[in-house]
């Protein structure tokens, strides 16, 4: 009888270890505005600020409610490594739309007001950040219902070089964009040139040189949104955002 006992009272707290644990489980995505890849829980790499000292957008994030319920939710930031000078700030609505903009606060974790975000529909999340010097920051944005039990969250890394003024800076163009099977560069220089296509979670799927010009077979590549950096010697790389949609 003693063992009955034990075994039963052992099952009702797994009951109610999966009750607690489940209870405030929500269905939600987080994708990259033009993107459908879930990013949730992945750290983004931004692509490096050069030789500027303003506001920048990091990232327009979607966080799509696949829950049976409109959720009320709200975003917490939290700053974990960030170069002393430099603030941030962010916008946070029902999508589409800019959402309200906040104004930068220096706590370490700091909270919007909460969103209802209906059934089937979605939230945007705009980050920015503002550089005052070479540096480097992380930040961490969490999806919330209370800003204390987190359901998800994405980590934004950026890096800023500075001092490069005196560089002149590569033009390129892309096209076409969207593109499907190959997609053509052009630069304004005719030097040698080095191509990194990263996709969104900051990993190189292809580098290749270039002149003037390059066509380049993107056939193989997954529907998404990428990033193109151009690279020359005595020339400020640009990096342009193409999409793949087969």
């Amino acid at each position: 009888m003693k063992k009955i006992r034990i075994m039963k009272n052992l099952l009702l707290t797994a009951v109610s270890i999966i009750t607690l644990t489940f209870s405030f489980a929500q269905d939600l995505t987080i994708n990259i505005e033009g993107s459908t890849t879930d990013v949730s829980g992945t750290t983004l790499q931004a692509m490096p600020i050069n030789g500027s000292t303003d506001d920048h957008k990091l990232y327009d994030l979607i966080i799509n409610n696949n829950d049976t319920s409109d959720q009320n939710w709200l975003i917490t930031r939290s700053i974990i490594n960030e170069t002393t000078g430099w603030s941030n700030y962010l916008c946070w609505g029902v999508n589409p739309g800019l959402g309200l903009c906040y104004p930068t606060s220096p706590d370490l974790v700091w909270s919007t007001a909460a969103e209802t975000i209906p059934v089937g529909g979605s939230g945007k999340l705009s980050a920015y950040v503002n550089v005052t010097s070479t540096g480097s920051a992380t930040y961490r944005y969490y999806v919330s219902t209370d800003g204390i039990n987190f359901l998800d969250s994405v980590d934004i890394l950026i890096e800023s070089v500075l001092g490069l003024e005196n560089i002149p800076n590569i033009s390129a163009y892309i096209s076409p964009n969207p593109a499907k099977d190959f997609v053509n560069i052009k630069s304004s220089t005719s030097k040698q040139s080095k191509i990194t296509l990263l996709d969104v979670l900051g990993n190189i799927v292809l580098k290749e040189n270039m002149g003037s010009s390059k066509r380049l077979n993107i056939s193989e590549l997954k529907n998404g949104v990428y990033f193109l950096n151009i690279d020359s010697k005595n020339f400020k790389s640009t990096t342009k955002k193409l999409v793949v949609r087969h």
